[in-house]
């Protein structure tokens, strides 16, 4: 891979401008933090609606990676323009055929090029580091900027309409009535969307049983296609591996146990079709029970009267049959089929069901508790001349949006469908630009309680905009008065980490990519203050520690949260006192990970280094104590070396010593040795340094094997999962986390960058899919493609491949996790080796091109996948970055450029943007606080000083350097606030 570190990678480039056919697969998480998840398209359409808490649109495994989603919505919306006497247009690609979409995450631009006109969309909701009350509203302001390129004075009118979306899901499920109202507040006027009871005669009949599949063939239905073979399936006949159905009965239509094929790939291939005899309906209801893949329309049950569809269901990738229920009340009295759909081809291509009943008993909950009921809004701010229809009639053309013919105010929420208007006309001198502000809101307040049943308290749980406001007009009435402030200090913060940053806009653009992972179904924020995250978008539980203690970016941007987190779940919920063990996944699965026990403890460290609070520390340290502790209970000797069962995210325990968690152990030594000297816990301090010492002696003596570090195996455990001579990429971690929080080494630095250039060496594979065809190991999901290198999870150069155990997850190391290339690329970057560590990280960059998938979403178990939020640590690397709140120490070393190097940081309570001159007139670094506070007394710098000069807004303050080490101490404690520069000539 010596080609690829000859790449100029560190080239501060230019922001990424997609067009054309670039834009096809751009989804753009832009929603507050915890609050749902909305994409913005590459032509200024929103997407994957997932704000109202309805049935997960997960995608586990590598199938978004494989097969990246098109752009949907489940109910139509959209924004026209009219200029002029010109006829409207639709104000996306419909209407601009050369629409251009640069995304700077939090914000994206969309420009609508024109030749007496030019509108540039920004959308974003408020993203401010430190604040995450003010990062949190369900809400995206979406700014149309139309500028008057023309000679002469011209009117502008543009408008955006938006249907119904309350209870998207239940009004299949229940009679229900959509209603809108308009409203103002403030200099807001717009609609707000809402949904109520609607009446329905229900008699209560007896059920009427349609089908319970207790029959060897398909008698009364059609069959097409192979999937669904011969007949419905025995229960005890389905693949060992699809677990239990909780079928009713013996037998269920299940299109993958039946379907052609030895493996799962080739059954999940088979497509077909059941459909039917006509039936009456006579009651209000359908029940039955669904699973397999949630693919709406392609992976689906229908009922259809006259052939249109009227209700349709899907599983949502479990093979575990759900009930379900589809509301037919306006149609009963006349004929229907059901037809079961199977025309997906890809994983999770199958579906099951099991006994349709038509009923007049369905489970009724109280309205108030449905997840996907509550209120939307669109609403316009600070508008001379703003028209609202909150029901049109019509809304299939621009004109209808632009002029729009009042509709019912209240519809039936199956059968009929409304939308409601909100336009603004300005008129615009030559050259004049002019602002609209369109303000889309959600307010869906009660989660998904039954997908997070596990967590405490899951009955009651509410979203955090439930503990702020009333319904969604109530946001955009907030977002009203608090507009100037909130956007303000977002762009604040868009433009000191792009355009003053001296960093390549790839780098910025990739990095910043992943923090939208916050903004996304991964992430929630609950009324009580508590962030919780799965691993991806609805897979996984329990912010797991051994997935999550890679993800730096949350720790770095809102430090307080992170603290938050260690101290209700890992050192509260997940804590076992008795023991000092960490649950691996909080309260929903309270057995532990070696390597996320490790991790958290460095995660405490880390957090009490991004805290002002020096009293977190000394509260947190009892238990953070006894966790450390529970580590030196795994080590037998204890020598420094973990010994026995070694559960990690590899999803299997491993035994043997091995560096990769032991490396950890000796890291999360070394954070609790400087820990405990922090707290005056001297004893316990040193134990945990003679042991981190004696554990680097015997790793070194006896894993490295004169190139990189090898895994010893357990006799008393054959078959157990390892990596026995293989070149592990995760094989350092241990080391690069303590780079990351700049504790004494781990391992020699001459051992450690040896195994780092064979990893480079061995696992940076240029043609990842045909290392594939030839590696010993066999299987695994596909996390990049074959002509764009990625770094292997483990490789084979001295042979082993064929003793790496016997269990399913040994897969994995024949696959790319991008969370872990982003650490190795940290790493590399920290050991003084740019090039390959830029390398590593911009070929993640490229295996998302927006012409292969959407850049937006890096996928792992799991869209959205937390550990790829590792990439900030590629970022702290780059700056050199040291921070200690509670001491007040700032340091920088920039690895790249540093002759002319400018770059944003976050600190414990602020940010702002850093810059350093090093030539031969110059010699001087700035700090420019721009957001918060900064108490400073020691500031590390990349080169020394005999006489430095500081300047805290043009004032001299005192200043000495440390003879010995690139050091600055301020004797006078000083502090910096928003907009206050300080400045030292060296």
């Amino acid at each position: 891979m010596a080609q690829a570190a000859k790449q100029d990678l560190s080239a501060r480039g230019a922001p990424r401008r997609l067009r054309g056919a670039e834009l096809r697969l751009v989804g753009m998480p832009i929603g507050g933090i915890g609050c749902g998840q909305l994409y913005l398209g590459g032509d200024g359409r929103l997407w994957l609606w997932d704000v109202d808490n309805r049935t997960a649109p997960a995608a586990i495994h590598d199938l978004h990676f494989t097969r990246p989603q098109i752009p949907s919505s489940p109910f139509e919306h959209g924004f026209a323009v009219r200029i002029g006497e010109q006829p409207a247009k639709w104000l996306d690609a419909r209407g601009f055929p050369d629409v251009a979409f640069t995304g700077r995450p939090p914000l994206a631009e969309v420009d609508y090029p024109g030749s007496e006109v030019r509108i540039r969309l920004r959308a974003c909701s408020p993203f401010i580091p430190t604040e995450i009350d003010d990062s949190s509203y369900p809400a995206v302001f979406l700014d149309y900027a139309i500028t008057n390129t023309s000679q002469s004075t011209v009117e502008v009118e543009v408008g955006g309409f938006l249907e119904n979306p309350v209870c998207l899901g239940s009004r299949h499920t229940r009679p229900l009535r959509l209603s809108a109202e308009d409203f103002t507040t403030g200099s807001a006027a717009g609609v707000q969307f809402a949904a109520a009871e609607g009446s329905a005669g229900n008699p209560m009949r007896p059920d009427l049983l349609l089908e319970d599949w207790e029959k060897p063939d398909y008698t009364g239905w059609s069959v097409t296609g192979d999937a669904f073979g011969a007949g419905p399936v025995r229960t005890l006949d389905r693949p060992g591996y699809q677990g239990e159905a909780g079928a009713f009965g013996m037998r269920m239509v299940d299109s993958h146990a039946s379907a052609p094929g030895t493996d799962a790939g080739a059954r999940d291939s088979a497509t077909g079709r059941l459909r039917s005899a006509p039936f009456r309906i006579e009651r209000n209801y359908l029940r039955f029970r669904v699973s397999g893949g949630g693919f709406p329309g392609t992976c689906c049950l229908n009922v259809l009267v006259d052939g249109r569809i009227v209700g349709s269901a899907t599983g949502s990738f479990s093979d575990r049959l759900a009930d379900r229920v589809l509301y037919l009340g306006p149609w009963q009295g006349r004929d229907a089929v059901v037809e079961i759909v199977d025309d997906e081809t890809g994983p999770w291509g199958h579906i099951g069901v099991d006994q349709l009943v038509l009923t007049d008993h369905a489970s009724q909950q109280p309205l108030a508790e449905l997840p996907d009921h509550g209120s939307a809004a669109l609403a316009i701010l600070g508008a001379d001349q703003v028209r609202t229809c909150p029901a049109a009639a019509s809304w299939n053309s621009p004109e209808d949006v632009l002029d729009p013919a009042p509709g019912p105010p209240g519809v039936d929420g199956i059968s009929r469908r409304t939308a409601g208007t909100a336009c603004a006309s300005v008129t615009l001198q030559p050259g004049e630009q002019r602002t609209v502000r369109f303000v889309l809101a959600w307010f869906f307040p009660v989660p998904d309680r039954e997908g997070l049943a596990f967590l405490e308290h899951s009955r009651e749980l509410l979203r955090h905009c439930a503990s702020r406001f009333a319904d969604a007009k109530a946001v955009i009435a907030h977002l009203d008065g608090a507009q100037e402030h909130l956007l303000e200090r977002t762009s604040s913060w868009i433009r000191t980490w792009y355009e003053d940053s001296t960093l390549p806009h790839w780098l910025l653009e990739r990095v910043a990519a992943n923090t939208t992972t916050l903004s996304t179904s991964t992430c929630y924020r609950f009324s009580d203050g508590r962030f919780y995250g799965w691993e991806g978008a609805y897979c996984c539980a329990g912010t797991c520690t051994h997935v999550w203690h890679y993800a730096h970016a949350l720790a770095h941007l809102f430090p307080a949260v992170e603290r938050d987190i260690r101290e209700r779940v890992d050192l509260g919920i997940g804590f076992h006192a008795a023991t000092g063990q960490l649950s691996m996944r909080g309260e929903a699965d309270r057995t532990p990970a070696v390597d996320g026990q490790a991790g958290t403890i460095l995660r405490i460290y880390r957090e009490h280094q991004m805290s002002a609070d020096p009293g977190w520390l000394p509260r947190v340290w009892p238990r953070t104590r006894r966790a450390a502790e529970y580590l030196i209970g795994s080590d037998a000797e204890p020598d420094g070396v973990l010994d026995g069962a070694q559960p990690n995210t590899q999803d299997a325990t491993w035994f043997g010593r091995n560096s990769w968690l032991s490396g950890l152990y000796l890291a999360a030594l070394r954070a609790a040795a400087a820990m405990a000297s922090e707290v005056g816990d001297d004893g316990f301090g040193q134990r945990c340094r003679e042991l981190a010492d004696r554990g680097a002696e015997i790793v070194v003596r006896d894993l490295f094997n004169g190139e990189y570090f090898v895994h010893e195996l357990d006799p008393a455990h054959p078959g157990s999962v390892n990596t026995n001579r293989g070149c592990f990429a995760d094989q350092l971690l241990g080391q690069s986390w303590a780079a990351q929080l700049g504790l004494p080494r781990v391992l020699p630095e001459a051992e450690t960058r040896s195994a780092l250039r064979s990893i480079w060496r061995h696992n940076f594979v240029p043609r990842p899919l045909e290392y594939r065809e030839h590696s010993p190991i066999d299987g695994g999901r596909i996390f990049y493609d074959d002509d764009v290198p990625a770094l292997i999870m483990c490789t084979w150069p001295r042979g082993g491949g064929d003793e790496a155990g016997e269990n399913w997850s040994t897969s994995y190391f024949n696959e790319a996790w991008h969370g872990i290339e982003y650490q190795v690329a940290a790493h590399l970057i920290a050991e003084g080796m740019l090039a390959e560590g830029l390398a590593i990280a911009r070929s993640v960059h490229d295996r998302y091109d927006p012409l292969r998938r959407n850049p937006y979403n890096e996928i792992e178990c799991g869209d959205h996948y937390a550990r790829s939020m590792a990439s900030f640590g590629v970022y702290t690397s780059l700056l050199g970055f040291e921070h200690h709140g509670p001491r007040g120490h700032l340091g920088f070393a920039p690895e790249i450029t540093p002759e002319n190097f400018a770059a944003a940081f976050t600190t414990a309570e602020g940010w702002g943007l850093y810059r350093q001159q090093r030539t031969g007139s110059e010699r001087s670094s700035t700090v420019e606080l721009r957001h918060g506070r900064l108490d400073l007394n020691t500031l590390a710098l990349d080169t020394t000083s005999a006489e430095p000069r500081a300047r805290l807004d043009g004032e001299e303050v005192p200043v000495i350097a440390d003879p010995e080490r690139p050091l600055l101490t301020f004797p006078d404690r000083i502090t910096l606030i928003a907009g206050q520069t300080l400045r030292v000539q060296l």
